[in-house]
């Protein structure tokens, strides 16, 4: 790449920093003839060099110090959609965006997959995939009036067409920075007291200096050796980089551990495969707590029981890895992984299988463990929806405190204890389904259900409401009271209410009976969904993951409301109109 080929990214990357997104492609005039760009070479760096390449540290937008494969596979994901694109590897696509922006500018490398927005594009329905060439139409941006529509429409009135068209738009604004050179912080600035690294632009910008000059020679060894696929000028940029950046940005480099952490994270999704192992141990214990009901009365497994065995190794398993995963995202993140919707999910799928072992070496009839390790793989499998950011950012202010590892522990903690004591009961209910003179085994195990469940949700309401109590000091270090009625304040009390008095019919003689303690523990869970959820992500307040207005109630709410009815009529119905004896 050449000084004066830099120069121009430059100043395309100083006119992005100018004008407003919408306008961004506008500027970039496409009306004279480009001869066409050569194709890039597949996969080009090599494993020595793709394995330093990935090695090396950036600092993202947000000031977080991070290992260059995860902006690579982070950058990847968010443009196409995929993480391996149509046989890349993350890291050599994305620095072939950088060392080849002209071919990739024409070539259909963004993710289209809403219908209704093909057809804004006007593109055949099968397409997947569009340039960023043919989003201008001269030196118009083709989407640029749809898009100030949408910005225009408050967020809970905007259709679906409109929210899919601003992440598009998102998509495509990150890819034209990534061509400009604009997302790639690589190199430290020399006695810079913020700590600030600076892109390829940054570098050309900078005044003479030992610094800037080291800095320039390593940049064009990287770059003319990317676009000439030249392992060994390669090489010696990517050591001549990470030469600078540990000779000038020591003191904000992560150690060692943390790099290797977050690389094998990066390499192992270690939260979406156990997801499976999670499925394989509810299946066979499930199907052993039946197969105890059907053949053995109900009675508790010994703890050699080939069948018992098997599911509490893979769960057990299941555990230790999640666990062992969960850790190394503490060591990579430097903090307790508990800041944003992605990581309290992990943490509460971990608390999940954590309550469900608890008391199933007390039971021994595969309920417990069995109904944990659903809910855990349900928890996992809704952390890696779209909706959630797994990439690792800094904390916000109000967060970097020790409270973040005491209060929001405890808090979240309660919700798996909480959420077990819902399937535990949504099981009893269907047991209730099963009542009849001739099976006095599923009498028992209604029972002892029901025994279990309330211990479950003792537990779970105690954990919530110590940590809401603890909640109000540190609401009162942060923002100088203990209670102010927010949204997440007034929901975790009417939680701890609701289970407060479906624990309370336990003395009530006329509510005493296993089908309402079921019941209640089955249909509670809806005010832990909505102190999480709903508080998080549909209302505004201190608390809220969502930015910008609220959002509209998902189907998924009132489909999930009519199923939990319709058992609870059904088992109601059971065990109103059939007999033991």
């Amino acid at each position: 790449m050449t000084r004066r080929h830099l120069a121009l990214c430059a100043a395309l990357l100083a006119l992005a920093c100018t004008v407003p997104a919408v306008a961004l492609a506008q500027q970039h005039d496409h009306e004279h003839d480009h001869a066409p760009a050569a194709a890039p070479q597949l996969n080009f760096l090599g494993d020595d060099n793709r394995a330093l390449c990935e090695s090396l540290t950036m600092q993202d937008f947000r000031g977080r110090m991070k290992p260059l494969d995860t902006q690579a596979r982070e950058l990847s994901m968010k443009i196409t959609k995929r993480e391996s694109f149509e046989g890349w590897e993350p890291m050599d696509l994305y620095m072939s965006w950088l060392a080849n922006p002209e071919f990739w500018f024409e070539y259909p490398v963004l993710a289209v997959r809403f219908p209704g927005l093909k057809s804004l594009l006007g593109v055949a329905p099968e397409t997947r995939w569009v340039s960023a060439s043919s989003l201008l139409n001269g030196n118009q941006y083709v989407l640029a009036e749809p898009v100030r529509e949408a910005l225009r429409t408050p967020d809970r009135e905007r259709t679906k067409l409109q929210r899919q068209l601003l992440l598009f738009d998102e998509r495509f604004n990150i890819f034209w920075d990534v061509l400009n050179g604009g997302s790639l912080r690589l190199y430290p600035v020399a006695g810079d007291p913020a700590h600030t690294w600076v892109d390829f632009n940054g570098v050309i910008e900078q005044p003479g200096s030992e610094w800037a000059d080291r800095s320039r020679e390593a940049m064009d060894r990287l770059l003319s050796g990317l676009r000439a696929g030249d392992q060994q000028r390669i090489r010696a940029g990517l050591e001549a980089t990470s030469a600078l950046q540990h000779q000038y940005g020591a003191e904000v480099l992560p150690s060692a551990g943390a790099l290797k952490a977050e690389l094998w994270l990066n390499k192992s999704h270690p939260f979406r495969n156990v997801t499976m192992t999670y499925l394989a141990a509810f299946a066979v214990l499930l199907f052993a707590f039946f197969w105890s009901l059907a053949r053995r009365g109900g009675q508790p497994y010994h703890r050699r029981h080939p069948l018992y065995l098997t599911g509490m190794i893979l769960f057990v398993g299941s555990l230790l890895f999640h666990l062992y995963a969960y850790v190394l995202r503490w060591i990579a993140s430097g903090r307790a992984p508990l800041s944003n919707g992605y990581e309290s999910l992990i943490f509460i799928a971990l608390a999940t299988a954590i309550a469900g072992l608890t008391f199933e070496l007390r039971d021994r009839r595969g309920s417990s463990a069995g109904i944990s390790a659903l809910l855990t793989a349900v928890i996992l499998a809704v952390a890696m929806l779209s909706t959630f950011d797994p990439a690792i950012g800094p904390l916000v202010p109000v967060l970097a405190s020790y409270w973040l590892n005491i209060h929001v522990t405890i808090i979240t903690g309660s919700y798996g204890f909480l959420g077990l004591g819902s399937l535990l009961g949504g099981l009893n209910l269907i047991l209730f389904l099963l009542k009849s003179p001739r099976r006095p085994q599923v009498r028992e195990s209604i029972i002892k259900l029901d025994r279990l469940l309330f211990r479950v949700l003792v537990t779970g309401v105690g954990l919530l409401s110590i940590g809401t109590l603890l909640g109000g000091v540190w609401a009162n270090e942060s923002w100088g009271r203990y209670w102010g009625w927010d949204p997440k304040e007034t929901w975790s009390l009417v939680t701890i209410l609701v289970y407060a008095t479906v624990l309370h019919f336990r003395w009530i003689p006329a509510m005493n009976r296993p089908w309402v303690l079921a019941t209640g523990g089955f249909a509670g869970i809806a005010s832990v969904v909505m102190t999480y959820f709903g508080v998080n992500y549909f209302l505004s307040g201190l608390h809220s993951y969502a930015q910008g207005d609220a959002i509209a109630v998902p189907s998924w709410v009132y489909i999930g409301t009519l199923l939990m009815l319709g058992l609870i009529v059904a088992s109601y119905l059971s065990d109103r109109f059939r007999r033991w004896e």
